[in-house]
Formats: C-alpha cells, sequence, structure tokens
C-alpha cells in the first residue's frame, strides 16, 4: 500500500493539501514540493526549478519543459474528431483528440482466432487553466474490415467508454455535448470509410473491470450502466436527427437483434454469461450489496428486466453520402500503454495515476502523455529501421540475381569450346572433359573469370583443378564413392560422358 501524506513543507497547497508521497526539490533553492502540485516528471530530462523567479534565471534554460498532447501521432481519425470538437468549450480551451493506439489483434475465441481486427484507443485532451492538460474522455473500438470473422465483416464495436470528474467550473451539459459530438464524429467516420453497422454495449453491473479511468464500487456500478444506457438513448436519437444514422435497434439481449456474440472478447463473453448466471441463482454477497441501498436495488431490477444494454447502429450508407473519408491507411500506433483496456487500468493503479482531483488529472496526464510519446517514438524508430534492414536485403537480392543472370548467360553462350559440351545437354565434357575442365564450368573464352581458350589460367581455375585433383585422390584411397566416382574423376569408374547425361549421378561402368 502506498503511504499518502501531506508535505508540510510544499506551499503550493498550504490552503489545500494534497496528499501525494512524490517530492522533488528544487534545484538552486532547495524548496520541497509535491510532484503532483509542481508537474515535475520524472520521465523527462531537465532540471527542477520551482516557480520563482530567482531560481527560473539561475537555471539559464535548464529547466524542464512540459510535453503536450498535441505532440503525440496524428491519424486521420484523431484529426477528424478533433475538428468536429473546435470551438465546443465556453473556457476557451481547445480540445485535441488522439488515437494513441492502433493495432491489429485476434480474438482468443475458438471460431475466430485465426481473424484479425483493428483496435483502436481514442483519448481526449483539454488545456488546463493555469498550466498542463486534462484527459476527459477514452474510448475503446473494434473494427472489423474484410480480413475479419465473415459475421463480423463491416461492424465496428465501441467496447468501452469513459469519462474523467468534472474539474472547476465545468458543467455538465458541456460535458454531455462533447462526448455526445465525439461518438457522433466517430460514427460519421466509420461510415465514411466504409462500415456500415456500429454496436453499443452497456456493461453488466456485476463487471468490475469496465472502466478506463476509476474503478467503481457496485453500487455506482449499477447507477452508472443505468445511466449509460440512458445516454446511448440519447445519443442514437442525435445521430438520427442529424441523419449520421438510418436507425437504431435497442433490446436487452443480443439475441434479440443483430448483434453477433462473436464481437465480444472472452473475458466480455464470460461476464455476461456470469450476469445471467447471477440473476438466475444470485450469490448471498451480492444480494446483500443490492439489497443495501434502496435505490441501488430497483436500478439492479431494472437492469435485468427493463433497460436495454445493447444498441445496433446502421449507418448511412456510402452511395448517399456527398462526401466520403478516404480509407484509413494509417499505420498501427503502438504504445503497449493503452494496447489493451485493462493494461491502461493496471498502469494507472500501479504508478498512482488518479483523476479524482484536478492536480492528480493534470500530473496523471502529463506523465501519460509523456510515456504515449516515448513509445510512439521508439515504435517510429524501430519501424524505421526495420525498413532500411529490408531495402538493404532487396538491393543485395538484386545484385545477386543480377550477377547470376550474367554468368549464366555467358556460361552457356560462350562454353562451347576445346572443353567440350560445356553447359551441354549433359552438364559433363564441359566440366572435365578437357585440362581447362571446359573452361571454368563450362564459361571458357568469357565466362566471368576471364578468357580461357589457350590463354592464361585464372587463380580460380588453377584453385578448381588442385581441389578436383585432391578430391580425385581421395577416391582413389576410397573417399566419397558416391560423389567422387559418381562424378567421373579418379577411381574405380573412369570418365564418362554418360555419367553426365539424364541419369547425372550415376556411377557408368567403364567400357
Amino acid at each position: 500500500q502506498t503511504l499518502w501524506y501531506a508535505c508540510p513543507q510544499c506551499p503550493m497547497c498550504v490552503y489545500k493539501p494534497v496528499l501525494d508521497d512524490r517530492v522533488e526539490r528544487c534545484a538552486t533553492c532547495g524548496q520541497a514540493y509535491h510532484n503532483v502540485c509542481s508537474l515535475y516528471n520524472p520521465l523527462e530530462p531537465g532540471l527542477f526549478v520551482c516557480e520563482r523567479e530567482q531560481c527560473q534565471r539561475m537555471a539559464n534554460g535548464r529547466q524542464q519543459q512540459l510535453r503536450s498532447a498535441a505532440s503525440l501521432v496524428d491519424t486521420p481519425l484523431g484529426k477528424y474528431l478533433t475538428s468536429k470538437t473546435r470551438g465546443m468549450c465556453s473556457s476557451g480551451h481547445p480540445i485535441v483528440v488522439k488515437v494513441v493506439a492502433d493495432t491489429w489483434r485476434r480474438s482468443n475465441h475458438p471460431l475466430t482466432w485465426q481473424f484479425p481486427y483493428r483496435y483502436k484507443a481514442v483519448f481526449a485532451f483539454q488545456k488546463a487553466d493555469g498550466r498542463g492538460e486534462l484527459m476527459l474522455f477514452g474510448m475503446y473500438v473494434h473494427e472489423f474490415g474484410a480480413q475479419s470473422y465473415p459475421a463480423n465483416q463491416g461492424r465496428a464495436y465501441v467496447q468501452c467508454i469513459d469519462s474523467t470528474p468534472l474539474y472547476g467550473d465545468e458543467k455538465r451539459d458541456e460535458r454531455q455535448a462533447l462526448l455526445t459530438t465525439i461518438l457522433c464524429g466517430y460514427f460519421e467516420y466509420a461510415r465514411g470509410t466504409g462500415f456500415g453497422t456500429v454496436h453499443l454495449h452497456v456493461p453488466p453491473p456485476t463487471h468490475a473491470n469496465a472502466y478506463i479511468f476509476a474503478s467503481r464500487s457496485l453500487k455506482v456500478r449499477v447507477r452508472a450502466c443505468s445511466h449509460l444506457a440512458q445516454w446511448y438513448h440519447k445519443l442514437l436519437d442525435v445521430a438520427l436527427s442529424n441523419k449520421v444514422i438510418e436507425g437504431f435497434e435497442a433490446t436487452g439481449e443480443c439475441t434479440d437483434i443483430d448483434f453477433p456474440p462473436s464481437l465480444f472478447d472472452p473475458e466480455e463473453a464470460t461476464s455476461e454469461t456470469d450476469y445471467r448466471a447471477c440473476l438466475i441463482d444470485p450469490p448471498e454477497p451480492l444480494v446483500a450489496q443490492v439489497n443495501a441501498c434502496q435505490e441501488t436495488s430497483e436500478l439492479f431490477q431494472a437492469l435485468a428486466t427493463k433497460t436495454a444494454r445493447f444498441f445496433v447502429a446502421n449507418l448511412v450508407p456510402p452511395a448517399r453520402l456527398q462526401h466520403l473519408q478516404p480509407p484509413d491507411l494509417s499505420g498501427p500506433t503502438v504504445t503497449s500503454v493503452t494496447a489493451l483496456q485493462h493494461r491502461f487500468v493496471l498502469l494507472c493503479a500501479m504508478q498512482g495515476y488518479f483523476f479524482h482531483t484536478v492536480e492528480h488529472a493534470r500530473y496523471s496526464t502529463m506523465m501519460l502523455v509523456t510515456r504515449f510519446y516515448h513509445e510512439q517514438e521508439q515504435a517510429m524508430l524501430e519501424e524505421a529501421l526495420r525498413r532500411e534492414e529490408q531495402a538493404v536485403m532487396q538491393e543485395m537480392m538484386r545484385k545477386r540475381e543480377h550477377v547470376a543472370g550474367m554468368g549464366m548467360g555467358m556460361g552457356f553462350g560462350a562454353g562451347m569450346g576445346p572443353g567440350g559440351a560445356g553447359m551441354g545437354p549433359g552438364m559433363g565434357q564441359g566440366f572435365a572433359g578437357s585440362p581447362a575442365y571446359g573452361g571454368d564450368m563450362g564459361m571458357q573464352g568469357g565466362g566471368f573469370m576471364g578468357p580461357q581458350r589457350g590463354g592464361h589460367e585464372s587463380s580460380y581455375h588453377l584453385h578448381v583443378q588442385d581441389s578436383m585433383a585432391e578430391r580425385g585422390g581421395m577416391a582413389e584411397r576410397g573417399g566419397m564413392p558416391g560423389v567422387d566416382q559418381g562424378m567421373g574423376m579418379m577411381g574405380e569408374y573412369g570418365y564418362d560422358e554418360r555419367c553426365y547425361g539424364p541419369q547425372m549421378g550415376r556411377p557408368a561402368p567403364r567400357p
């Protein structure tokens, strides 16, 4: 367990103490500050210098600089959603939407494991009052294209969405409008890139891992599931009025509508199965938690009997659109932090990245943006090295094929000299039928080793003669009978041109 305490020396939280044990001292004056208060980033180079004017002058430009979410990799989807949210906040602070993870995955389901699908993590950031940025929204989506399981092709599935608490003077309606704009913008983008259906799913209240930013108790999960189901209805109504979708269906069971169960991850499928089992035979701990509050009990019963948790929205066909989005050909954006939802949740829990206060949200956003940036930079560097190595290998193979083609062409054309048949029908007399062994393997008089007809023998040619004589001696001593004797060198079987005919490798008896 992490021991949280209020640093009595931090001058930035005197009137509102911050409970945190991560403390750093100014490199010039030695004053201690909370990392959460001062936004000191241990993952970035540079000195920590407090905001005092004298300390800033003494640092002489060596102080640490904050990294913005705008420095993350741009993608077509991120640019599109950012443009849709421009000018929505009354505070005037811009919204930046980034696709921080875009990878190809394969499900562990026995029917769909060999079919890949695209897995994206989308996060929204906003400039905070003063310094730093705030992470407001997170979403994980699955996109099933032509390579996916046949029953899933042409579908986009919103696996999970989550939002951080309201900060400062932010209004609830303003946050809801922002989330609605991002989701409708994603529907438009999916529609323009060829997807025909979007699926939404409200996780069961018994599924404790269906979140991104903060874990919730059963009481909070029940209320959150009820609110999410209502918000999905309002979202699809807005999309329908804006002619983003043609219509939608909502039900309490996925089997009642066109919602293939193969869209689920194994963990989601297991949570649905466990939820149905809990409704049939509820365990005693669950009953005690639900019945502890009258409101929780009523909401739980409504979720089980009346609330629609599965939504299918039919997008407007691309043929009826005036402006189509170009196909998403962006390469994979790999960040191991957000590659999987549970991995992101685990990292936040282990590193103490919380979002319950604006101070912790600014610090957690800063640390996560730094991790995203460094991992994307490393991934791009590795990709560049891989492409460079691939280009070098292709150039080497091209040169090798070019040299081999020149040698074979010269051998066939110029190896028909006194050395015999050269590279003729039996490959025989051109190899060992003359003192020059057929002009260096059938390339006498013009091969890549130079002319050999009556001229000086090359070093390679002498080396071949010596090695052949040596191997012939081995054959006389009984060595390599299956090779040397069969190739007509020196041994029990003498030279015979029939050795190199269609039955190459078989020894021919001496006449």
